[in-house]
């Protein structure tokens, strides 16, 4: 079959403690201290093969995450930007659909034919961390995309636990297409509700939500604000077209910083002016900005507000811990997608029509563009961008 294959050197870096089991397994804890030189490819390689529980999927749309493009970045010095966990050679792409091609001899929930998505994160199940129901943070977790082969492929194999039905789509879509555009952008969806929802624990209706970014997360994150009952919901960003889709998605403003510094004000005051001093209920960082973003949002806290944390970016940012005591607000980390029936609930949202997630795809490319299609989200513009198989 024809995939995207991601490769390059194993070569840490000289102050790295590189373990023995990276060494043995070429997979890295923290993969922009390991690999550099890093390629993509679109190569022929052996099709997957189909365990006794997995579902074998013939994939037919992929998106591109920011982070396929982290894993193909480069630093300075060569390494990759992507800073966990990581294989080479490995295919990537993780949030996809398609058709089941074929099943093991114990799956029993699904049939060759069946339209499907399935989970990137791979629980499982056994240690103590998922015992406690925190499958995102399970210590055994397998990675599709980045660890094990992902979908920018025709066929994927993955365990039948992590598949998912969408076979409503079609009837509810129109077509099978549109139903696989609409299942393919399930999982950056279910990262926005893991964050605003399942840890944050959601907000009252009439809360004011602020977004930072309006990236595919924070698209997102918009979308389910408004279907959540948020009174408003103000957006910051810098791309004109993605300020374009966060008004499309449900924003009720939408402001570029950097405008707002032209004119003397900023987003905190925005803020505050919006809500007549009062400060907003949730603060949802989708950016990886924090140093810049945070101290923003720390001067808009409305008492008991909360801080959602989805935006990814190495390193420390400080924090004005007193303002979270005088205000009783608190701040969340957020990881992943999966557990708490995310994926599911996201389905049926999407099934009744009050949630459509494909007003953000603003690019399509073939496989064999695939490369291309991760190296066009460098200039940070536009929505989705989809693979189509």
């Amino acid at each position: 079959m024809k995939a995207l294959v991601l490769d390059g050197d194993f070569d840490p870096r000289p102050d790295y403690p590189v373990s023995e089991i990276e060494k043995k397994t070429h997979i890295a804890r923290r993969g922009s201290n390991v690999w550099r030189h890093t390629c993509l490819e679109v190569r022929n390689v052996p099709d997957p093969e189909v365990g006794s529980e997995d579902v074998l999927i013939q994939i037919h749309a992929c998106g591109v995450c920011g982070s396929d493009l982290h894993l193909a970045e480069m630093d300075e010095d060569g390494y990759q930007i992507y800073p966990s966990w990581t294989r080479r050679p490995v295919i990537i792409g993780h949030e996809f659909s398609g058709k089941v091609a074929a099943i093991g001899s114990q799956v029993t929930d699904f049939k060759v034919g069946d339209l499907v998505t399935a989970e990137q994160l791979h629980w499982c199940g056994k240690c103590a961390i998922c015992r406690k129901g925190l499958y995102n943070h399970c210590h055994n977790m397998g990675r599709l995309g980045f660890v094990t082969n992902g979908a920018f492929a025709e066929f994927v194999a993955v365990k039948e636990r992590y598949v998912w039905k969408i076979n409503q789509f079609k009837d509810v879509l129109g077509s099978e297409d549109a139903a696989y555009e609409a299942a393919a952008v399930i999982e950056p969806t279910g990262i926005a509700y893991n964050g605003m929802f399942s840890r944050a624990g959601g907000f009252m209706p009439g809360a004011t939500v602020v977004v930072y970014g309006a990236g595919p997360i924070g698209l997102a994150c918009i979308a389910l604000a408004r279907l959540a009952g948020a009174s408003q919901v103000v957006a910051f960003e810098i791309s004109p077209s993605r300020q374009a889709l966060a008004r499309d998605l449900g924003a009720d403003v939408v402001y570029s910083p950097e405008e707002l510094v032209k004119r003397g004000s900023s987003p905190h005051q925005v803020v505050m002016d919006l809500t007549e001093g009062y400060g907003a209920d949730m603060h949802v960082e989708c950016t990886g900005l924090p140093k810049i973003i945070l101290p923003e949002i720390e001067q808009s806290l409305a008492v008991n507000s909360k801080v959602v944390n989805l935006g990814r970016r190495a390193g420390t940012t400080p924090s004005t811990l007193s303002i979270y005591q005088d205000t009783g607000s608190q701040s969340f980390g957020s990881l992943g997608h999966t557990g708490y029936g995310t994926f599911g609930n996201i389905i049926k949202l999407m099934a009744s029509g009050r949630l459509d997630m494909r007003k953000m795809i603003t690019a399509r490319y073939s496989l064999e563009r695939a490369a291309e299609a991760i190296t066009s989200l460098t200039n940070r513009a536009g929505g989705k961008v989809m693979v189509k198989m």
